[in-house]
Order: structure tokens, then sequence, then C-alpha cells
């Protein structure tokens, strides 16, 4: 499973939004992100943890069915003591994700499949299947249980990584050397990235620390597409419009593609083909097929 198959449409962008903020939540319905995640964790104060929940609850109740965008959720973690009252108040109104923070390993992931599963029966009479997001590289023992996603439930959607929780786990001062990752970020990135591969699920680059230059969050969201994240989270309205331009195909990347899809028609099973200059196989199609999926909606 993928967010493809979670979420009405698949995302380029992930607008995070404070749950604890009217003012926010409203804004956000403008913000033109593909999906927008109320954030009850690290946005909210431990003091305003209930009045969040509140004001999520009357929101969602006065905008779930005619919001445009994909509805998830960032609960409190595991161990926090917050979860289950996250959950019984967001559940019944059917978010089609939720985005688990401080995630170790899959096993976690089961322990929230539990939650839901429980959840649907008892609010939603078992009628709607949500969806999760693990946060996979928040800390050093996230990082080393990226390989136990392999083989994931069905519910897992997307890996994301993170930075400032692995910032302060590992007690690094910084995570950028200029516009570059430092080595342990940069290592955690490709691994969030090399474990979604492997368990066939989505990968979503990190929320950009710069908060106010759109070209650098164009350049990072173009690097993020180009290395294979599906989506990029964001923490800004501002950044939402370049973000989805740059995840959007190119027009010479789509030209491409349907002449490696043309390519391999016309030599049938032939497992390698010639483009231009170029030799050309298997791969290239799938790529091609990916490619064209994003700009068609279809395979």
């Amino acid at each position: 499973m993928t967010m493809h198959t979670i979420f009405p449409r698949r995302l380029r962008s992930l607008l995070f939004v404070p749950a604890d903020s009217e003012r926010k939540l409203d804004a956000s319905l403008r913000a033109g992100a593909d999906g927008l995640v109320f954030d009850l964790e690290d946005a909210v104060p431990e003091s305003a943890k209930d009045e969040a929940r509140r004001k999520l609850a009357v929101f969602l109740e006065r905008h779930r069915t005619s919001m445009a965008a994909a509805v998830l959720v960032r609960v409190n973690g595991l161990s926090s003591g917050h979860i289950l009252k996250d959950l019984a108040t967001v559940i019944p109104h059917r978010p089609h994700a939720i985005v688990l923070p401080k995630c170790r390993s899959v096993e976690d992931v089961h322990r929230l499949c539990d939650f839901l599963a429980a959840f649907e029966c008892a609010l939603l009479e078992g009628k709607w299947e949500t969806g999760i997001i693990a946060m996979a590289t928040e800390s050093s023992e996230g990082v080393f249980g990226l390989s136990s996603y392999r083989n994931a439930p069905m519910r897992l959607g997307a890996l994301m990584w993170g930075v400032d929780d692995l910032a302060a786990d590992l007690g690094a001062f910084s995570s950028h050397v200029g516009r570059d990752l430092t080595a342990p970020f940069s290592v955690a990135r490709t691994m969030c990235l090399l474990a979604a591969a492997q368990a066939g699920i989505d990968a979503i680059d990190a929320v950009s620390t710069s908060p106010t230059d759109d070209a650098q969050i164009f350049q990072e969201a173009m690097q993020a597409r180009r290395d294979g994240f599906t989506a990029k989270a964001a923490a800004h309205p501002v950044h939402i419009e370049p973000i989805n331009r740059a995840f959007l195909p190119q027009e010479e990347e789509v030209r491409w593609a349907r002449d490696v899809i043309a390519a391999f028609s016309q030599v049938g099973t032939s497992g390698v083909v010639r483009l231009g200059n170029a030799m050309i196989d298997r791969p290239h199609l799938r790529l091609a097929h990916r490619i064209l999926c994003q700009v068609e909606g279809e395979d």
C-alpha cells in the first residue's frame, strides 16, 4: 500500500497545522496543500492538549465533509499518555491517516493498528480504515529500526523522516552546514528513503528548516523528487506552492517517459531498446510509467 491508495489523490505537499490555533486551522483551508497534518503533538504544549483536541474536533465537525485536502492527524506518541484520547477525538471524523511520531520500528505500527481497529469498530462500525504514516527517524533507535518495515501492515502508506527530534536525540548543535545536511542527517534521510522503497511504500521528505526562502524550498523539493521522495512536508503555508510546483513532472520528463513507452511498444518483449543515442531497459520503463502516472492519474 502507498499513499496513493490511502488518499483520494496523489499527495505532493503536506502542511503541518497546530491544532491549538483556530486561526491556523481556518487558514489551512486556503493553503493549497494536498494534505493537511493537524498536529496534536510537538506544536501543542502539554498544558494545551485537551483544548487542542476540542478545537480540532469542532473544526473537523464543521469542515471535514467539504475539505478538498486529505485529512491527516499527528497524534501524540505511544508512550505519551495522550494517544488514546487523540484517537477517540479524531477517528469519528474519518481521517485518511494518522501520523505516528517517535516511531521506533514496525512494532509501533502494529500497536497503532490495533488501536485503530478497535476505535473504528467502536465508533464507525468498522466501515472506515485509517492509514498510517510513520515518522521513522526521530531517534537513533528509529533509524536502526528502519529495516523492520519490509513486511509492514497494509495500513502503513509512507515513512517520513525528520530533523529536529533526531538532532535533539543525537545532541547535535546543527543539522546543516550552509544548505547541506551534515553526515548523520544525510544518512538518516537516505536510509528512510531506502527503507520505504524496500517496503514498497512512499517516502516523505522532512519539513524545511528555511522559513521564508521560496527558492530554497523549491530547490529542496526538486532534490527530494530527484532522489525518489514522493512528497515533502511543510511548516508554513508559503512553502506549499513551490513544493507543489517542484513535484510536478517537468515537460521534458513527460516527453522522455512517452518516448520510452513508445520505444518499448515497438519491440515487444525485448528487455533493452535504443532511444536516441542511449540504451534503455526495464527499470527505465518502470520510471516512465511512474512519471506518467503522476500526470495522468493512471499507470
